[in-house]
C-alpha cells in the first residue's frame, strides 16, 4: 500500500491537473461545522487546493497547527460569539500568525446581513493591510474558490 501511494505520488498529473504537491495549501478555520465542511469539500473538489481542516477556536492551538500544516493561505471567520473569533481576537491571531509564517496569506469571512458592523470591521482591515483578502458569507462557492487561488 505504501508503495502504491508512492507510484501515484511521481505520476505525472493528467493534463491541466495540478499534482498533490502542487495543491495551495490552505487552513480553514470555520466555527460552524456544517459551512467549515462545505468549504473544505468546495475547496477539495476544484482540484487545485490541499484543504486543512483547524477545528479547534483557542488562538494557541491554530498557531500550533498552522506552524505544523505551514499553509499558504488560512481562512477564518469572524463571528461575535466568541472573544477569539472577534475581528479583534482573529486580528490578534493574525499578528501572531504573520511573526511565525510572514508568507501565510490571511483570509476572513464574515456575515455582511447578520452582522454588518463585523464586515464593516473587517473591510477596515484588509484596508489597512492587516489582511490579504475578506470575503462576505453570501459569496458564491466559485467566486471565492478563484479569489483564494488567486492569492
Amino acid at each position: 500500500m505504501a508503495g502504491e501511494k508512492q507510484k501515484r505520488k511521481n505520476v505525472p498529473a493528467a493534463a491541466g491537473e495540478r499534482r498533490q504537491d502542487e495543491l495551495k495549501r490552505i487552513a480553514v478555520n470555520i466555527r460552524n461545522r456544517v459551512f467549515s465542511e462545505s468549504i473544505l469539500l468546495m475547496l477539495r473538489q476544484t482540484g487545485d487546493f490541499r484543504p486543512i481542516p483547524i477545528p479547534s477556536q483557542q488562538q494557541d492551538m491554530i498557531l500550533i497547527e498552522c506552524l505544523d500544516a505551514v499553509p499558504e493561505i488560512l481562512l477564518m471567520d469572524v463571528t461575535p460569539s466568541l472573544a477569539e473569533s472577534t475581528p479583534e481576537g482573529r486580528l490578534s491571531l493574525v499578528r501572531e500568525i504573520r511573526r511565525e509564517l510572514p508568507e501565510c496569506k490571511i483570509a476572513l469571512l464574515c456575515d455582511e446581513v447578520a452582522y454588518p458592523e463585523l464586515a464593516r470591521d473587517v473591510m477596515r482591515a484588509k484596508q489597512t493591510g492587516q489582511i490579504d483578502a475578506f470575503f462576505y458569507a453570501s459569496v458564491t462557492a466559485e467566486y471565492l474558490a478563484a479569489a483564494l487561488d488567486a492569492l
